[in-house]
């Protein structure tokens, strides 16, 4: 399971012209099977195959994947390829990227991944948010001002933390972003949002 701020954080976005009337990506992927020998390109032994993964199955040969990204508008294209070595499809909710943010406390809430279900962990809401002041297309580190995250309390119940105010050198938080003020054992969400308002409106 992945943090909420690499779920929202470090993504480059693909732009597009400047004068492109209706931009719009549309999007195709290509798959080529054993799209590549690595005997073929050399005799020698020590060139071939070699992986660190023991459980690696590709052998001298792997798949190669190609994205196409192109906008009809104003005639940009990207192509992406690599080395497939796996692909997914899954609804948003299991993303978290893609959902609409909450609303609490004046802010705005954008979730992460839903919490595993695992044995007694089990929770409908999300294991973690970003929160902005303000609504946006795109989050970006400079529009957050707190994260949110679930937890466990002592007897097993879900509880709730809490960072906020951004600080280059801040004690908090795991990733890009990091906080100098922090709490834990939220009984809410909507417990946790204030706190971050109260925190963002006594630092600005």
């Amino acid at each position: 399971m992945s943090t909420v701020q690499a779920t929202y954080l470090g993504w480059e976005a693909l732009a597009h012209r400047p004068d492109c009337r209706r931009p719009a990506w549309e999007v195709d992927v290509r798959t080529e099977r054993g799209g590549r020998d690595l005997r073929s390109y050399s005799d020698d032994e020590r060139r071939k195959h070699s992986c660190p993964d023991e459980d690696c199955t590709h052998g001298n040969t792997f798949d190669r994947i190609t994205v196409r990204i192109v906008c009809r508008s104003c005639g940009l294209a990207h192509l992406i390829s690599g080395e497939e070595t796996g692909r997914t499809s899954a609804e948003v909710k299991h993303l978290g990227y893609g959902m609409e943010p909450r609303r609490a406390a004046g802010l705005y809430l954008w979730p992460g991944e839903p919490w595993l279900a695992y044995g007694r962990a089990v929770s409908d809401e999300p294991h973690d948010f970003l929160v902005t002041r303000e609504r946006v297309e795109r989050v970006t580190a400079a529009d957050v001002v707190g994260e949110i995250g679930q937890g466990r309390g002592k007897r097993g119940g879900v509880v709730w933390s809490a960072v906020a105010v951004p600080t280059p050198e801040g004690q908090y938080g795991v990733g890009p972003v990091r906080w100098s003020q922090a709490i834990e054992d939220l009984r809410s969400v909507a417990a946790a949002a204030k706190w971050i308002a109260a925190q963002v409106g006594d630092a600005s």
